[in-house]
C-alpha cells in the first residue's frame, strides 16, 4: 500500500495491499450507485452523528441534554453555506439537491440529538410513532443522492450535503476505501452509468480521504474508457499527490487557489432560479454584450427590465464590468466572472461544487480556446428532458443524428454541441465546417448518421461564421428548414442582434450608404433586396416582429403543403422560402457573418436510384444556390436572372468595376453523405442551366451584370486535405515544412496528408479521406500535451488513434480495427491478454487478425521479459516516404518483415509479407514470375477479398505525388469546376434604373 498525508482526495491502492488502516471499507463496489452508496451511508452513519455531536458540544452542550436543537441546526447550515434565510423569499428557492441536502442535515442532527442512543435491536421498546420516526430518519440518511431519496435528487445532493458537512465539522478527512467489483465494470455496456459513479467518488473525495482497490486488469480499463477522470483523480499516484479540486483554464494555465475561492464565494450569491446565472452564463467568455442583446435573448428568459438590476447585482459580486462609455451599455465578464462560469457553472446553468466541478470538467477535457465566440452552446439543449449525463452519445456523428424528438420538448432549430471537451461546441463547429472549402459548393464523401427527428436543424456561430446544418427532407421541408434556422430567435438573439446590426439598420454597409447618401433602409430594400422591409420595419423591433411573422407563417404552410398536389400553392410557398433565404443570407452578407450551410443527405445511394427524388434534389441546388450571390450592396440575383418587371424597376444604380466583376457568394453549400461526390457532374450541370435563365437583356449583351461564378469542388481530394493540415498547423504555429527547404518541406506536407489517405481511404476511393475526420485528428493533437514546433506521422497517428473505431481503415473488420486502436492508445507494449480485455474482443478474434495485422507491419512484436507484446505504428517503415531503413521489429521474428534482399518497392514490400501470412498460393506465382507495380497488382487485389480490403492502405503509399494529388492516374484530373453565370463585360459599365 502506498504511503500517503492524511488529505482529502481520491488515490489508488494496490490489491492485497494493508487495509488494516482505521476507516470504512466497502466491498463490490459497482458502476451502479445504487447498490453500494446506501452502504457506505449507513457505515458512514456512525461516525457522522459522532461528528455532528460534536460540533454541538462545541456550540451549546446543554442541547445533548433539553433536546432543542434549532439554534444548533441554524448555525450548522450557516456554517457549510446553506443561506437557510433564502428559503422563504419568493424570488429565489432551492433545487432539489440543496433541498435533498438541507433535508440531510436536519435530519441528521434529529437522528444525533434525539436517537443517538437508540440500538436496532430495541426498537420495538420504542412508541409507534418514535419508530417510525427513527426509520424515516434512518431512511433520508443512507439513500440521499442515489434518486431514491426525498427529492430523488442525483450526485448534486451527496456533495451538497454529507460531503460539505463532514469538510466541514472533521478535523481529519475520514479514510473510506472502495474496492471495486471488476466483472461488473468490465462488462459495462453504458458508459454514462461509470461516469455517474466515478461522480459520486470524485464528490466524495472532496472530504474523505478515498482509496481505490482495483485490480491491475480493471485500472487499464478505466484508464481507457475514462481517461480524463482517470489522470485527474489517479494519475496521480505515481508522484505521491491527491486529485485536487483544480482543473485547467482554457488557456492552458490553472487559475490559482485564490481566484477559484473568490470565484466559489461570489457564485454563492447567486440563485440558480432568479435568472443571474442564466445571465452570467450567457456572458462571453472573450467580449461583451450590449444590455439592448441581453433584453432581447430569450435564453436567459428574465423580464427586460430586470436586466439591469441583475447586471448591477453581478457588479457587485465582482463577477462582471459594466462599460458605460457608448450610447448602449454592454456587460463583460471580469477575471473572477470568467473563472466562476467556466469552472463552476455547468452548460445549464447550474452552479456545481467545486469537487464535482472538477469531475464533470474532466471527464470530457477542458474546450478550446475560443475568441470572438457569439454564444454559450448548452449541452443539454434540444435533447430531450430525460437525458442524463451518461447517457450522451460518445462520437460526433452519434452526438448529432441524437437530435430528440420536438414532441417530447426538443427543439426544432438546436445549439450545435458535442460530446467531450476536445468535441465541445466550438469543436464540432470546426468539424462540420471543415467540409467547406471556400466559398460555392463543396461535395464531401462521409458515412453521416440519420438524425432521431428529421426536422431537427443546427446552428452554430464563431468568429462570425455562422454554419446550419440540417438533413435533406425533399425541397420545400428543407428550404422551411433552412428559413426557419436561419431566422431563428436563436440566430436573432445572439448573432443578427440591435448591436451587430443597429437599432435602425445603421450598421449594415454604414461606409456604402454614407457615400451614397441614402438611407439605410433604401439599400436595404432596393440594393440587398432583403423582402418584407417596408418603412414600418426601418427599426429592428418593426423588423424582428415583421419577419418573425412572416417565418411562422411560412413554416406553417410547409407542414400543409409538403405532400399535397396543389402545385400553383407549392410553387407560391417555394418562392416565398427562396426569398426568406436569400433575404436572410444578403443580411448575414451585409452585417459581416459569412455563412455556410451544410445539407446532409444520409443515403445518397438511394436518392441517385430514384430519378424523381434525384430530380428534386438537383432541382433543389439549381434554383437555390444562384439566389444567394452579391455584388457589394446589390443583390447578384436581381441583377442577373431576375425577370419580372416590377421588380427590376426596383433596384439601386450600380457601377460595374473593371478589376473586380465577379460577384461574392453570401453563403457557401456543403452537400454530405455517402459517396455524394459522385453527384458532381449533376450538380454542376444543374447550376449551369440556370445560364439559359439569364434576363434576356443581359444574354443579348443590352444591359451589363457582373459574372456569378460558382465553385464546386470535391472536399476528400488530396487538395482539401492538405489544405485542412496546412490551415490547422498554422493557426498551432506547428511547421510541417522544413524552412530554406521548398522541395524538402513539400514532400513532408505531401507524406503527412499520405497517411490520413491510407488510414481513412475506402476501397472505391482510395485517394480521399474525409475532411470533417482529418479536423478532428488535427483538434486532438491540438489538445495534447506533448511541446513541438513540428508536425510529424507520429502526431498525426496520435489524432487519428483518437477517432471512432469504424473511421480508421474503414474496409477492414470492425474486430481488427478494435484491435489495431487499443494497441493505438496503448503507452507500452501489449500482451495476448490485455489485448484482448481492453479491445473487448474474443481470443479467437484476435488470432484471426494478429498476423493480418502484422502481415502489414503496422503492429510489431517486442520481447519484455521473455513475452511477445505488441506495439502500433500506422506509418510502416517500408513505406517509400518513411525515413526508417530497418524494420522496427527484431528482423529474425516471423512476422515477414521485409528483408534486405527485396528491393524496396510495392511487389516486394506485398508479397514477402504476404506469402508467409496468407494462404494463397499464386500470391507466391506471382511474385516469383515477377509481378510488377501497376494494374497487375490491383487486378491481383481484386481477386482476393482479404486482399482487397488493404488497397487504399497500398495505394496511398505508392502512388506517385501526380496520381495521389489527382485521385487517378491522369495528371490532369481536377476536384474543382467553376459553372459561371452571365459573361464579364467589355468594359466599366454603369446600370441606372427606371426612375422609381
Amino acid at each position: 500500500m502506498h504511503t500517503y498525508n492524511q488529505q482529502q482526495g481520491v488515490r489508488k491502492i494496490i490489491p492485497g495491499g494493508n487495509l488494516s488502516a482505521a476507516g470504512i471499507t466497502i466491498t463490490g463496489v459497482t458502476p451502479q450507485m445504487t447498490e453500494w452508496i446506501p452502504n457506505l451511508l449507513d457505515n458512514l452513519l456512525p461516525s457522522s452523528v459522532e461528528s455532528v455531536r460534536g460540533f454541538i458540544h462545541e456550540e451549546n452542550p446543554a442541547v445533548l441534554a433539553h433536546e432543542r436543537y434549532n439554534p444548533v441546526l441554524r448555525r450548522l447550515q450557516e456554517d457549510i453555506d446553506f443561506e437557510h434565510q433564502r428559503w422563504h423569499t419568493t424570488t429565489d428557492c432551492w433545487s432539489d439537491a440543496k433541498a435533498e441536502a438541507v433535508e440531510y442535515v436536519n435530519s441528521l442532527v434529529e437522528f444525533a440529538v434525539k436517537y443517538n442512543d437508540v440500538n436496532e435491536d430495541e426498537l420495538d421498546q420504542l412508541s409507534g410513532y418514535h419508530r417510525e420516526r427513527y426509520n424515516s430518519l434512518k431512511d433520508t440518511l443512507t439513500t440521499i443522492s442515489t434518486g431514491r431519496g426525498p427529492l430523488n435528487a442525483g450526485v448534486e445532493a451527496l456533495v451538497k450535503g454529507p460531503a460539505r458537512l463532514h469538510n466541514e465539522v472533521d478535523d481529519t478527512p475520514q479514510p473510506i476505501t472502495l474496492m471495486f467489483d471488476g466483472e461488473s465494470w468490465s462488462t459495462l455496456d453504458d458508459r454514462g452509468t461509470g461516469a455517474r459513479a466515478l461522480t459520486a467518488i470524485a464528490a466524495l473525495g472532496s472530504a474523505f480521504d478515498i482509496r481505490l482497490i482495483i485490480s491491475p486488469t480493471l485500472d487499464a480499463a478505466i484508464e481507457r474508457r475514462y481517461p480524463d477522470w482517470y489522470d485527474a483523480h489517479l494519475g496521480l499516484t505515481d508522484t505521491h499527490e491527491t486529485s485536487t479540486t483544480e482543473c485547467p483554464g482554457d488557456d492552458g494555465h490553472q487559475p490559482s487557489s485564490d481566484q477559484l475561492n473568490l470565484a466559489w464565494e461570489a457564485i454563492q450569491n447567486l440563485s440558480e432560479e432568479s435568472g443571474r446565472v442564466r445571465l452570467l452564463g450567457n456572458l462571453p467568455v472573450d467580449g461583451s454584450r450590449d444590455y439592448r442583446d441581453l433584453k432581447r435573448d430569450d435564453e436567459i428568459d428574465v423580464e427586460s427590465g430586470t436586466v439591469g438590476r441583475y447586471i448591477l447585482d453581478l457588479e457587485e459580486f465582482g463577477l462582471v464590468d459594466i462599460d458605460r462609455r457608448g450610447q448602449y451599455n454592454s456587460a463583460s465578464l471580469t477575471q473572477i466572472g470568467q473563472t466562476a462560469v467556466e469552472q463552476y457553472i455547468t452548460t445549464d446553468n447550474r452552479v456545481i461544487h467545486p469537487a464535482q466541478s472538477t469531475l464533470e470538467t474532466h471527464l470530457t477535457p477542458t474546450s478550446q480556446p475560443q475568441t470572438s465566440t457569439v454564444y454559450p452552446a448548452h449541452m443539454n439543449t434540444g435533447k430531450g428532458e430525460g437525458e442524463g449525463e451518461g447517457d450522451r452519445p460518445e462520437t460526433a456523428e452519434e452526438w448529432v443524428a441524437a437530435t430528440g424528438t420536438p414532441s417530447d420538448g426538443a427543439d426544432y432549430v438546436q445549439w450545435l454541441n458535442g460530446p467531450s471537451g476536445v468535441l465541445d461546441a466550438w469543436g464540432m463547429h470546426q468539424r462540420y465546417l471543415a467540409g467547406r472549402r471556400d466559398r460555392g459548393v463543396t461535395l464531401v464523401d462521409d458515412c453521416i448518421d440519420r438524425f432521431e427527428d428529421g426536422r431537427v436543424s443546427y446552428l452554430s456561430c464563431f468568429d462570425d461564421e455562422l454554419l446550419v446544418t440540417t438533413q435533406w427532407g425533399g425541397p420545400i421541408p428543407t428550404l422551411g428548414r433552412l428559413a426557419g434556422t436561419l431566422l431563428s430567435d436563436k440566430a436573432l438573439n445572439k448573432v443578427l442582434t440591435p448591436s451587430r446590426l443597429g437599432s435602425e439598420f445603421e450598421k449594415i454597409d454604414n461606409s456604402v450608404v454614407e457615400k451614397l447618401e441614402r438611407e439605410a433602409g433604401e439599400v436595404i430594400r432596393w440594393g440587398h433586396q432583403i423582402g418584407w422591409f417596408g418603412k414600418d420595419e426601418e427599426d429592428y423591433d418593426g423588423w424582428r416582429d415583421r419577419i418573425g411573422t412572416v417565418r411562422s407563417l411560412c413554416l406553417k404552410r410547409v407542414g400543409e403543403l409538403t405532400n399535397s398536389d396543389d402545385t400553383e400553392a407549392r410553387t407560391e410557398l417555394i418562392r416565398d422560402l427562396h426569398g426568406l433565404i436569400a433575404s436572410a443570407t444578403q443580411l448575414y452578407y451585409a452585417a459581416g457573418v459569412d455563412v455556410t450551410i451544410n445539407i446532409r443527405v444520409p443515403d445518397t445511394k438511394m436518392l441517385i436510384r430514384d430519378e424523381r427524388r434525384c430530380n428534386d434534389f438537383l432541382d433543389f441546388a439549381r434554383y437555390t444556390i444562384p439566389k444567394q450571390p452579391a455584388y457589394g450592396i446589390h443583390s447578384g440575383y436581381r441583377m442577373l436572372l431576375e425577370d419580372r418587371p416590377d421588380k427590376l424597376k426596383r433596384r439601386l444604380p450600380y457601377d460595374i468595376a473593371d478589376a473586380d466583376s465577379t460577384m461574392h457568394l453570401t453563403a457557401s453549400w456543403v452537400f454530405s453523405g455517402p459517396t455524394m461526390t459522385n453527384l458532381h457532374g449533376d450538380i454542376e450541370c444543374a447550376i449551369d442551366q440556370e445560364a439559359d435563365e439569364l434576363r434576356e437583356a443581359i444574354a443579348s449583351g443590352r444591359e451589363s451584370a457582373p459574372v456569378m461564378e460558382i465553385p464546386v469542388r470535391i472536399g476528400n481530394s488530396y487538395s482539401a486535405i492538405r489544405d485542412l493540415v496546412e490551415e490547422y498547423a498554422s493557426a498551432k504555429s506547428y511547421q510541417v515544412a522544413h524552412q530554406g527547404d521548398i522541395h524538402r518541406g513539400k514532400q513532408d506536407l505531401e507524406r503527412l496528408v499520405r497517411l490520413f489517405l491510407r488510414v481513412l481511404g475506402t476501397e472505391d476511393q482510395p485517394h480521399r479521406a474525409c475532411p470533417h475526420d482529418v479536423v478532428e485528428a488535427m483538434l486532438h493533437i491540438a489538445q495534447s500535451t506533448q511541446n513541438y514546433d513540428f508536425l510529424t506521422i507520429q502526431d498525426v497517428s496520435f489524432g487519428l488513434s483518437n477517432l471512432p473505431t469504424k473511421r480508421l481503415l474503414p474496409e477492414l473488420p470492425p474486430t481488427a480495427t478494435k484491435l489495431l486502436k487499443t494497441l493505438l492508445n496503448a503507452n507500452d507494449p501489449m500482451g495476448r491478454s490485455e489485448i484482448t480485455d481492453t479491445a473487448d474482443i474474443s481470443e479467437s478474434s484476435y488470432d484471426r487478425y494478429i498476423n493480418e495485422l502484422a502481415a502489414w507491419d503496422i503492429i510489431e512484436p517486442r520481447e519484455v521479459n521473455g513475452h511477445r507484446r505488441w506495439e502500433a505504428h500506422l506509418e510502416p517503415w517500408w513505406t517509400p516516404q518513411s525515413d526508417r531503413e530497418e524494420p522496427f521489429a527484431d528482423p529474425d521474428s516471423d512476422t515477414g518483415i521485409l528483408y534486405d534482399e527485396f528491393p524496396r518497392d510495392v511487389a516486394s514490400a506485398v508479397m514477402c509479407h504476404l506469402i508467409t501470412h496468407y494462404d494463397l498460393p499464386d500470391l507466391k506465382t506471382a511474385y516469383i514470375e515477377g509481378i510488377r507495380p501497376g494494374d497487375d497488382i490491383k487486378t491481383l487485389f481484386d481477386d482476393h477479398d482479404r486482399l482487397k480490403r488493404w488497397w487504399p492502405f497500398l495505394w496511398g503509399a505508392f502512388a506517385d505525388s501526380d496520381e495521389i494529388k489527382t485521385g487517378s492516374d491522369d495528371a490532369a484530373g481536377s476536384d474543382s469546376t467553376v459553372v459561371c453565370l452571365g459573361h464579364s463585360p467589355e468594359s466599366v459599365t454603369r446600370y441606372s434604373p427606371i426612375p422609381m
